[in-house]
């Protein structure tokens, strides 16, 4: 006879508007308000420009090129929302809130599975767990596909928790949300929700009936037509790119064995982007040990298990890859949080509490260096990074940071004491640290992160000069796609563009010598200092 499944009935926590209020200031605070980031954040705010200047909904472009890092869906709500909002506050910002929306729904289906393998009280600690989680809190601020592929996740989790009770309605939801997986991230958005599929009722004892087998038909089903459907629509109107884009995303798929040669740098990016998420998933596994075939912890083991796989044999080795990590061993670590036994929820919210607290510190240690030049040591390793750092005003930002410093240290202490409390301390230490880091940091950021002054110097210079095409050297997505936002700059593959009279470079600070051969240099421009300085130069080609 198997194993029933195990339940667990958590003491109310942090939850209904109070839940809504701090996911909400999560979200959106350190959304608007700034230029794109250099990085992902103004990378992939290329191709929802695409769409907003040039149309290109179906095939994500960028800088007029065609761009097949992910597919389209995080792109389509992105350029509804810069469309929606555009009127009322800047295109990027507007687009950046895809980030928020998607986010939020990460959030609440990882809640709403929980909720649907360990009862109604697991729904808000899985929430609390996920929020802080230390890996997502940048890449939740940001323009980033992936947090679409997390929601797609979340969905099929979702569906499959609910696939014993609901075949056909958790069927259709899971093929959903594997389906929106697969428009967010392409090939690993399949790889990493389809054998979940399968495997649930497989692995799962109680859940092999016919209709249950009906219901992960259906939702198969379902995923084929959404993401067909897509493919389809690129097939009539550019079957050339679909040929391309399937290369493309063989290669990205398939395994290499490059990470596990830096083994150590693999664990300590899942260390701590992980955190505190992995040792009270491992917790739970182990409590429920005797349970294993069961749903409720075959379901997201198996999913971690394939979302550890995946980080770990595929793609690079950066902390935006790893976000597949975060939906199952949310669910696991609501699973965990339940059976805490009282000193190790006691420890874990105490070390939350020193944990933010000291970093809250270094924050002000920082702000300190920044603007007082205190401690020295600091302050010239600053000052290396942004020699040209203008001054601020000090006192709204010291106002408001004060204010959020005493709230991360009196606000856990008001917290109900149960045994999620300390995913509620968390969740709490992770939104105030982060508010607190945008309300004393984001001048700096603006500035070391900003390329619109370099788009709009070499907009000027080139103004001035013969109309022709621009070839490049060394010009990354990133660069490419700051140009094209800020001031319509577009170039052409060096090797294709020996016709241009003009070339354009781009270097760092370990690789920043001069070209010869290639004409005069009209105009450059560094950013920042010491081995990350960044130099553009401009050169007019014989």
């Amino acid at each position: 006879m198997p194993n029933a499944a195990p339940r667990f009935t958590l003491p109310a926590s942090f939850e209904g508007w109070p839940l809504v209020l701090l996911i909400a200031v999560y979200l959106l605070v350190g959304a608007t308000g700034h230029l794109p980031w250099r990085g992902d954040d103004l990378t992939h705010l290329g191709p929802i420009h695409a769409i907003l200047t040039r149309g290109s909904w179906l095939l994500p472009e960028l800088a007029g090129e065609p761009f097949h890092d992910y597919p389209p869906l995080y792109y389509w709500v992105g350029a509804i929302l810069a469309k929606a909002l555009g009127g009322w506050i800047p295109v990027h910002d507007a687009a950046r809130l895809a980030s928020s929306v998607f986010t939020a729904a990460f959030l609440y289906w990882i809640g709403i599975a929980a909720k649907r393998l360990y009862g109604a009280a697991a729904f808000s600690p899985a929430i609390l767990l996920g929020l802080g989680s230390v890996g997502l809190v940048v890449h939740a601020h940001e323009t980033q596909p992936m947090l679409a592929q997390l929601a797609g996740m979340a969905l099929c989790y979702a569906g499959l928790a609910h696939i014993k009770d609901r075949p056909v309605p958790g069927g259709l939801e899971a093929g959903i949300g594997s389906g929106l997986a697969f428009l967010a991230g392409g090939l690993p958005g399949v790889v990493l929700t389809l054998p979940v599929m399968l495997a649930a009722p497989v692995l799962c004892p109680d859940c092999r009936t016919r209709t249950i087998f009906g219901g992960t038909a259906l939702g198969l089903g379902v995923a084929t037509l959404i993401g067909g459907s897509w493919l389809l629509g690129i097939a009539l109107t550019h079957p050339g790119e679909l040929s391309m884009w399937w290369q493309d995303e063989l290669v990205a798929a398939l395994p290499h064995a490059s990470h596990l040669a830096e083994l150590d740098k693999l664990l300590q990016l899942l260390g701590w982007f992980a955190w505190p998420l992995w040792p009270i998933a491992g917790w739970g596994i182990w409590r429920g040990r005797q349970s294993l075939t069961t749903l409720p912890l075959a379901l997201p083991i198996t999913a971690a298990l394939l979302a550890l796989a995946v980080v770990a044999t595929t793609g690079n080795l950066r902390p935006a890859n790893a976000l597949p990590i975060l939906p199952p061993l949310c669910l696991l670590a609501a699973l965990g949080v339940a059976s805490l036994r009282r000193g190790a929820a006691n420890a874990f919210d105490w070390f939350g509490v020193m944990a933010f607290t000291f970093f809250a510190l270094l924050v002000w240690l920082g702000w300190s260096a920044l603007h007082f030049g205190w401690p020295p040591g600091l302050a010239r390793q600053v000052a290396k990074m942004a020699p040209d750092f203008p001054g601020v005003s000090l006192a709204w930002g010291g106002v408001i940071g004060a204010i959020i410093s005493l709230a991360l240290i009196f606000l856990p202490m008001l917290t109900r004491r149960t045994p999620v409390r300390g995913a509620t301390n968390w969740a709490l230490g992770m939104t105030l640290l982060w508010c607190l880091a945008v309300t004393l940091w984001q001048p700096w950021f603006a500035y070391t992160k900003n390329y619109q002054p370099v788009a709009s110097e070499l907009g000027a210079v080139l103004a001035r000069q013969e109309q022709g095409c621009i070839a490049r050297k060394g010009l990354g997505d990133t660069q490419r796609a700051a140009l094209d936002y800020f001031a319509d700059i577009r170039t052409l593959p060096y090797s294709a563009a020996s016709e241009c009279k003009m070339l354009l470079t781009y270097n760092t600070g370990g690789n920043a010598r001069k070209i010869r051969g290639e004409g005069l240099m009209m105009w450059e421009r560094r950013l920042g200092g010491g081995r990350k300085a960044e130099i553009f130069r401009l050169y007019r080609r014989d």
